[in-house]
């Protein structure tokens, strides 16, 4: 029972790395979409162009700290 809740949670980590790496991509070219496609001011006045930057940002940040646990 051991090993299998181990194993478990390994396969549930690196699928987790996977969704977030492939969801931050993704993230990243909306955001240069929207770079292209919007003057500066339209840029600071969407919330949902800040809300995915930030979650695009935060998605980085779990992802580094996800692969600093997996590595010590």
């Amino acid at each position: 029972m051991k090993q299998q809740s181990e194993k478990r949670t390994e396969a549930a980590v690196r699928i987790l790395l996977q969704t977030l790496t492939r969801n931050r991509q993704d993230a990243g070219v909306i955001l240069d979409e929207f770079e292209a496609t919007h003057d500066d001011y339209e840029l600071s006045q969407s919330r949902h162009y800040h809300a995915l930057g930030a979650a695009h940002y935060y998605m980085g940040k779990a992802i580094d700290k996800i692969n600093n646990e997996i590595n010590k």
